[in-house]
C-alpha cells in the first residue's frame, strides 16, 4: 500500500505541473490573441484549436487529482446518515462504479485515437493528439478514485481501531 501511495505521489506532482502549464499556456495564448485583435486587428486562428484541446486536459486531469481528496462533487446525502461499516460498503461500491466509467472513458479515448486519422483544419495536427488526452484524463480519474477509496477505508479502520 505504501508503494502504491508513492507511485500516486509522483504522478499526482507530475499532473500538478502538467496542469499549471497547461494552464499558464491557456493564459498566455488567450492572452496574446486578446492583444493581438485590438492592436493589429488580426485574431491567432489557431489558439482555439490548442486552448480547447488543453481544456480537456485540464478539466480531466483537474478531476482526478480532486478525485484523490475526496474534493470532487459528490452527493453525501445517504453515507452521512448511516454507520461506519454502511458508509465503507457505499464508498467501495461509488468507487467501483467511478473507476468503470473512468475506464471506459479511457478506452473511448484510446479507440478514437485509433480510428480518428483527421487532422486539425488549422495546425494540421493530427487529432489522435487530441483524443490522448481523454485517455490520459480517464487513467488518472481511475487511479485517484482507487487511491481516494484505499485511504477511506484505511482511515475508517483507524478510527474503528481508536473507538476499540
Amino acid at each position: 500500500m505504501q508503494v502504491y501511495k508513492k507511485i500516486m505521489h509522483i504522478i499526482t506532482l507530475i499532473e500538478e505541473v502538467v496542469l499549471a502549464l497547461a494552464s499558464v499556456l491557456v493564459l498566455v495564448l488567450t492572452f496574446g490573441n486578446v492583444i493581438a485583435r485590438y492592436i493589429f486587428h488580426h485574431s491567432w486562428g489557431f489558439v482555439e484549436e490548442i486552448v480547447v484541446a488543453v481544456f480537456v486536459l485540464i478539466s480531466l486531469l483537474a478531476a482526478g487529482v480532486a478525485a484523490r481528496t475526496g474534493d470532487l462533487v459528490n452527493l453525501a446525502l445517504v453515507p452521512d446518515h448511516v454507520g461506519p461499516g454502511t458508509r465503507k460498503v457505499l464508498n467501495i461500491i461509488s468507487t467501483v462504479i467511478a473507476v468503470i466509467y473512468s475506464l471506459i472513458l479511457a478506452w473511448q479515448g484510446l479507440g478514437r485515437m485509433g480510428a480518428d486519422h483527421t487532422f486539425s483544419p488549422i495546425l494540421h495536427i493530427s487529432k489522435s493528439l487530441f483524443w490522448s488526452f481523454v485517455l490520459i484524463g480517464g487513467l488518472s480519474l481511475a487511479l485517484h478514485f482507487i487511491e481516494n477509496c484505499i485511504d477511506f477505508c484505511v482511515e475508517d479502520s483507524a478510527k474503528e481501531e481508536a473507538k476499540s
